[in-house]
């Protein structure tokens, strides 16, 4: 209740509309949207016990993002994302919540950046991004400044990473540790161009944060310090180069150092250090030369064992990379090709079994052939192997796919016409010691879109057919789907009613086939020039074959959405 409460008390700003006869005053402007989001679901299931539902019974949320301008230099951005969402994409149930936890919860989302010229504080959510091997893509609850006067490039941020989640085994939620993060950078140049920084990170787990520690989570801590130098050498040539090193320790509860080491002082007052610590670095350099009509560039990547970027704790160690990319631009754009290839080695210093290689190619052309006739082709090729011949060591995989997307549009005085359609190939082939032979598996995909639009009734109608099949040594999956949608504007375009029906057909392996029906009736409505409603009802319709006994689902949902621009 507490949630819903927080809801409505806020919903009362969706509802200020600027009319017609607002005064624009330079002095002060509000720009941006604010939206109402209210959603219903109830569902009955028939020889099904173990069906979960998909969503919650009632859901309401409440999400905007503003710009209030003051002045010629002083802009304030809000952003806010609001719910009373019981389930996280992370953990299956929410625990009990402050105020203020309740709006630094993941799924929820605060944030206000007030920037004045070359000033910008942030408050509430936000992601600071420094460089690879550093911020990463962590998200902040906390406070923020970026300083750029003139070439001084100056950047602090301090707040929490994680909220701390008290373990509960009879809802299967491992729990977590609260995280604390504090970044900083500074330098000399453009935050958006040419420039050199010294950036740092640094993350440190509280272990007093919950009453019982988290099954199978160690609190960790981590520091990670690297120059970055990007270049502008000529107009066309670009030069990207970092340099990191990390200090990481996996469980701050771990036991000391078996043997005298001598460490410096400094390094301790960064960061604890015992058994489970490591300590290495990384490097990564691109060159890229970006033409009108070529462009050309490399990369080189060197990831140590031991380094871990605080940011991206999951990325990929103890590797590296050379990568080329290339770019080609023909016949006024109507034809262009990118492709890029690259090779991944493995156990640099040789401190693992087994050595790994891969190689990664990709290529994609786009052609437009007439004016109303382009075809767009893409292909991917991974491969990886360890070149081991002992049956028992080796591994080796490549995985390929190739699309081709053709669209062809036909336009006359009273229709337009959108046809559409993408063929998708994939196929894994790996090494199965069990077999002592190559496994296969294949995913085939055709898609076929038709769409038209008429010229002087506000009508617009499409069909889509989808075609899947997915065949490997585990099971076969074929699927048939079929859509139709309609749309159509009345009212002096304000209200616009559609319709959408859908019917699949999936058997998987030899089981009789399952069938599934939808259709949604959705309204749209616009109230006035920045004010719209929608309304809309969905029914799902679940008949399920012998792979599920013959169960049967019956899904309703009902959203209520309410939209304000300013």
């Amino acid at each position: 209740m507490k949630k819903l409460f927080i809801l409505l008390l806020l919903f009362p700003f969706l509802i200020y509309s600027q009319t017609d006869s607002d005064q624009h005053d330079n002095l002060f402007q509000i720009s941006g949207v604010m939206s109402f989001n209210f959603d219903t679901y109830h569902y009955t299931a028939k020889n099904y016990d173990s069906f979960r539902p998909r969503y919650q019974d009632l859901l309401m949320r409440l999400s905007g993002n503003l710009n209030i301008k003051i002045g010629e230099h002083l802009s304030i951005p809000i952003g806010l994302n609001v719910t009373n969402q019981e389930f996280s994409y992370n953990l299956p149930t929410i625990p009990e919540e402050n105020f203020v936890d309740y709006i630094r919860n993941p799924r929820n989302n605060i944030h206000i950046d007030p920037t004045y010229k070359w000033l910008k504080m942030h408050f509430g959510a936000h992601t600071p991004r420094y460089s690879e091997f550093t911020v990463g893509d962590i998200q902040i609850f906390g406070v923020g400044i970026d300083v750029n006067p003139g070439k001084l490039i100056f950047s602090a941020n301090y707040g929490t990473s994680q909220l701390a989640i008290e373990p509960d085994t009879i809802i299967n939620n491992i729990g977590a540790y609260k995280q604390n993060i504090i970044a900083g950078r500074v330098g000399i140049g453009k935050s958006k161009g040419s420039k050199f920084t010294l950036n740092f990170v640094k993350i440190k787990d509280d272990v007093y944060s919950v009453n019982n520690h988290p099954v199978g989570v160690d609190p960790i801590e981590g520091f990670s310090l690297s120059p970055l130098i990007e270049l502008k050498i000529a107009k066309k040539l670009s030069l990207k180069t970092e340099t990191a090193v990390s200090i990481y320790t996996r469980n701050q509860l771990s036991g000391p150092l078996p043997f005298e080491e001598d460490i410096p002082d400094i390094l301790l007052d960064i960061n604890s250090i015992n058994f489970s610590s490591n300590a290495d670095f990384a490097h990564t350099s691109s060159l890229n030369w970006d033409g009108k009509l070529f462009s050309l560039g490399g990369e080189i990547k060197y990831i140590g064992p031991g380094f871990m970027p605080v940011g991206y704790r999951f990325i990929e160690k103890d590797i590296i990379d050379y990568k080329i990319n290339s770019g080609i631009k023909l016949f006024k754009n109507k034809l262009i090709i990118n492709g890029t290839y690259g090779i991944r080695k493995n156990n640099l210093n040789n401190t693992n079994l087994i050595s790994t290689n891969r190689m990664i190619g990709n290529v994609n052309m786009f052609m437009q052939l007439s004016k109303s006739f382009n075809l767009n082709i893409n292909y991917n090729n991974f491969d990886f192997n360890n070149n081991q011949n002992q049956q028992i060591a080796r591994i080796q995989m490549t995985n390929s796919s190739l699309s081709i997307s053709p669209t062809y549009r036909i336009q006359t005085e009273t229709k337009n016409h959108v046809i559409s359609s993408n063929l998708s190939i994939n196929r894994l082939e790996q090494f199965d010691m069990t077999v002592d032979d190559f496994v296969d598996t294949e995913s085939n995909t055709l898609n076929f879109n038709y769409l038209m639009v008429f010229q002087n009734i506000p009508l617009n109608m499409g069909i889509s057919i989808l075609s899947m099949e997915n065949l490997s040594t585990v099971s076969d999956i074929n699927m048939m789907n079929y859509q139709f949608i309609s749309s159509y504007k009345m009212l002096d375009k304000k209200l616009e009613p559609s319709l959408s029906f859908n019917i699949a057909n999936i058997k998987i392996n030899h089981e009789t086939p399952d069938l599934r029906l939808s259709s949604r009736i959705k309204v749209k409505y616009k109230i006035n020039k920045k004010l719209d409603c929608n309304v809309s009802y969905l029914f799902n319709n679940y008949k399920y074959g012998s792979s599920k006994d013959g169960a049967i689902l019956n899904e309703n949902r009902f959203q209520f959405a309410v939209s304000q621009r300013f």
